[in-house]
């Protein structure tokens, strides 16, 4: 993830089944958030998120160059660091909070998280009809897997009540679009799910409306969630 609080990274690493509780696990995290640090492997935003009175739990961290050259081994471009602006932050953090929440609720169940992509390694692309090249830029991919071994396959989109309506429509025909080529069941059999995380009910009844009400757009093909526990539930029911 580009950006996560302390919280968060200590909501995922309290799945490890290592920590006794979850204050156990929040002091844990910002112990070794601390120690990474000062070894110049990660650093914090100077805001915090909930304010000065949040503490050590409210910090933002991201990786340092240093930090990025440890995990991606060399491979990849090295994302710049510089202060987000603030909408760019809440929206980060909205994704690294739906993967939190997908990974909670699998675990709950009995499962785990089986893969986890964040943009750009999440997009992908395809040759639209006349020959022009096509993206489609989820916000997070995600496959999940039960206790039985089946696998199910999630590409998420994360709205903050910030991009006009026509605009989510609009991401809506890109998928369309994209399964009418078929090139990702050519290779996987199989098409993901694909789920929309907004703000609140009455948006989301919107969205709903205008998908129902375009006959281009294949009907399950996007599930509506606008709230934590509706995409928690959402995953452990499946698509």
């Amino acid at each position: 993830h580009r950006y996560a609080t302390t919280r968060q990274l200590a909501q995922i690493t309290e799945l490890s089944g290592q920590y006794g509780s979850a204050r156990s696990a929040l002091r844990q995290t910002s112990r070794r958030l601390r120690r990474q640090h000062g070894l110049g492997l990660v650093a914090h935003l100077a805001r915090r998120i909930g304010g000065t009175r949040a503490g050590s739990a409210g910090y933002v961290w991201y990786l340092t160059a240093a930090g990025q050259r440890l995990t991606d081994e060399g491979r990849g471009a090295r994302r710049r660091i510089q202060e987000p602006s603030a909408l760019f932050l809440a929206h980060t953090l909205a994704i690294t909070q739906a993967r939190v929440v997908i990974e909670q609720a699998i675990h709950a169940v009995g499962g785990h998280l089986a893969r986890l992509r964040t943009e750009p390694a999440c997009w992908r692309s395809w040759l639209r009809l006349g020959g022009a090249l096509g993206w489609l830029k989820p916000d997070l991919e995600a496959i999940t897997a039960t206790d039985t071994g089946a696998e199910d396959h999630w590409l998420l989109e994360v709205d903050l009540d910030t991009e006009h309506p026509a605009r989510l429509l609009a991401k809506c025909h890109d998928y369309q679009a994209h399964l009418a080529s078929g090139t990702f069941q050519a290779q996987h059999g199989y098409y993901p799910q694909v789920v929309w995380l907004l703000t609140n009910q009455a948006r989301a009844g919107r969205l709903a409306e205008q998908i129902a009400a375009d006959q281009t757009l294949t009907p399950g093909l996007f599930k509506i969630t606008a709230a934590p526990e509706q995409l928690a539930a959402l995953i452990q029911r499946g698509p």
